[in-house]
């Protein structure tokens, strides 16, 4: 079974919402704060990973929905 991973990232005008292993287009946002919020209600929603990227393209923050245990990793 595919990961099923939502990534932030940054777009050209804004910030991007990118589903793996999701039958969800791409998603655009004005803010970086829009995108995470939008992103979290689908990570609980479908129980999958949320990856927040930085402008250099390393991860922020990674975080698994639906694992009460896994802690943050900054």
């Amino acid at each position: 079974m595919q990961s099923r991973i939502i990534r932030v990232l940054p777009a050209e005008d804004g910030w991007a919402l990118e589903f793996g292993g999701l039958n969800t287009r791409a998603q655009r946002f004005p803010t970086m704060e829009a995108a995470i919020a939008a992103g979290w209600d689908v990570a609980r929603r479908e129980n999958a990973e949320l990856h927040i990227h930085r402008h250099d393209g390393d991860v922020h923050l990674r975080n698994a929905c639906g694992d009460k245990k896994q802690e943050p990793q900054r």
